[in-house]
């Protein structure tokens, strides 16, 4: 997962976000708790959706009870205090997947970023040590997943199903391990995500991939090259997205006995994170121009700011 998926802030009431926070405030305590001060540093609103997900999805309603930051005491938290095993799993899947995240980075980043990369790893291969004897079933099934990853990316494939299935695999059973999910809706929830949040990442991506030479399913599917205008991939992008989004949406509708439904909803039908048709629909340009903010899909804005095309 990387950073995609947060809240609608503006949207929100005063009791989902102070909920929302209590649960980031929450597994930030967890995962100093369980791998020690600097494993805070790799909390996500990524890992916090998983648990807020899990927790929504398990029927469980948190109840918070008030405390100070560890890092700045001045400043008042809430914190979870009825789901300890959830975020005790939460903070370990965090660890893992930073694990997976340093190597990865090593296999493809700067030569700066490699040295980095090289000095974290002993203490990220340390935390995730700990982590697999925690959960040892989801550590292999992560480890299986990057490696099938890593073997479909050496193919250099252009299907971006294939090449998001892995990350989307992992996702959904990380999501789905050790829940009540019979008919596997929570499973194909996460499935979707990941795959979205796989392409969104490949869609960033692209300008810096073209660059460095590394691997992206867009470039290889559209032939891109140094100079070329990934805004024009951008009605195929939308697609792609929808159907993404159709699936986990479908999925979460059928999943029974949520709780915390409004701020689940507020982030995954959100601004942010789109996934209904009108979020997505395509503007026919006029005079070379796409129109302003408010007319934008999320896929058309993000082309926009990261590619400087037309006027905001």
């Amino acid at each position: 997962m990387f950073g995609y998926v947060k809240t609608n802030k503006p949207e929100m009431k005063i009791k989902e976000y102070e909920a929302y926070r209590g649960l980031y405030c929450s597994l930030c305590k967890a995962m100093g708790k369980h791998f020690g001060v600097l494993s805070r540093l790799t909390l996500s609103y990524d890992v916090t959706f998983l648990l807020l997900a899990r927790l929504s999805f398990g029927g469980t309603v948190p109840c918070f009870e008030g405390g100070r930051c560890a890092f700045n005491p001045a400043k008042k938290c809430n914190y979870c205090k009825n789901a300890h095993e959830e975020l005790r799993y939460a903070a370990a899947i965090s660890m893992l997947l930073f694990y997976f995240k340093v190597r990865d980075n090593i296999s493809d980043g700067s030569f700066f970023r490699r040295l980095l990369m090289y000095l974290i790893l002993p203490w990220a291969a340390l935390k995730y040590k700990k982590a697999k004897s925690m959960y040892g079933e989801i550590a292999e099934i992560i480890a299986a997943e990057m490696s099938a990853q890593k073997l479909t990316e050496e193919k250099n494939t252009d299907s971006p199903d294939e090449a998001a299935h892995s990350s989307a695999d992992a996702l959904g059973k990380i999501m789905a391990y050790n829940m009540n999910d019979p008919d596997g809706h929570i499973y194909r929830f996460g499935y979707a995500i990941g795959k979205w949040v796989y392409l969104s990442d490949a869609l960033d991506d692209i300008e810096k991939d073209i660059k460095s030479g590394s691997y992206n399913v867009f470039v290889n599917k559209y032939g891109l090259r140094a100079g070329d205008s990934a805004y024009d991939i951008k009605a195929a992008v939308t697609g792609t997205m929808n159907m993404c989004g159709g699936v986990f949406s479908e999925a979460y509708n059928k999943i029974e006995n949520k709780t915390m439904t409004s701020v689940m909803e507020n982030i995954i039908f959100g601004d942010d994170f789109p996934i209904t048709q009108k979020k997505y629909n395509i503007k026919e340009p006029i005079n070379g121009q796409v129109g302003g903010k408010n007319g934008l899909n999320y896929t058309q804005r993000r082309l926009r700011w990261k590619y400087k095309v037309g006027a905001v």
